[in-house]
């Protein structure tokens, strides 16, 4: 997403491409679910233009590094994907303050494997194309994905 420089928040900050590869290499994303057509990190997508939010993701491998303004609509989001539908994972970005709301203790908290990182990292301004330092947020990424279970459990 580009960033927003009136608005609210960091709406639009991007993931820096170190991050994003470490994860695609694990994970091997073929969807990003909150971009726009200029920095789109996967070759399928579904851009802010296309609201993903309204927009079933199918069975895609999702990357998502939500709206700063739309995180708790994204994790709920992610929620009803993963467990309702089809999405076998979706791997979020969010900011280490997101750990103290409601909808991380009701969607996130004790459903779903996250880890959170050491150090702050860089977003990238969508304008310069260079990081932006101040992060005042740690950062964490959840692992929305499916449960494993055994026939008898």
């Amino acid at each position: 997403m580009k960033m927003n420089q009136k608005g609210r928040g960091n709406d639009y900050f991007e993931t820096p491409a170190h991050i994003f590869n470490q994860l695609d290499d694990i994970f091997n994303f073929n969807c990003d679910v909150a971009c726009n057509h200029h920095n789109a990190c996967c070759v399928n997508f579904i851009s802010e233009d296309d609201d993903s939010l309204k927009i079933d993701w199918g069975n895609y491998r999702c990357f998502c590094n939500p709206p700063f303004s739309k995180k708790a609509e994204f994790i709920k989001k992610a929620y009803n994907e993963v467990i309702n539908g089809n999405c076998p994972i979706c791997v979020m970005i969010l900011p280490l303050n997101s750990m103290d709301t409601k909808v991380w203790h009701e969607y996130i908290e004790g459903k779903f494997h996250y880890e959170i990182l050491q150090g702050r990292i860089s977003f990238i301004d969508s304008e310069t194309k260079q990081p932006k330092k101040g992060n005042n947020s740690g950062t964490v990424i959840v692992y929305f994905k499916k449960r494993i279970r055994t026939r008898y459990g």
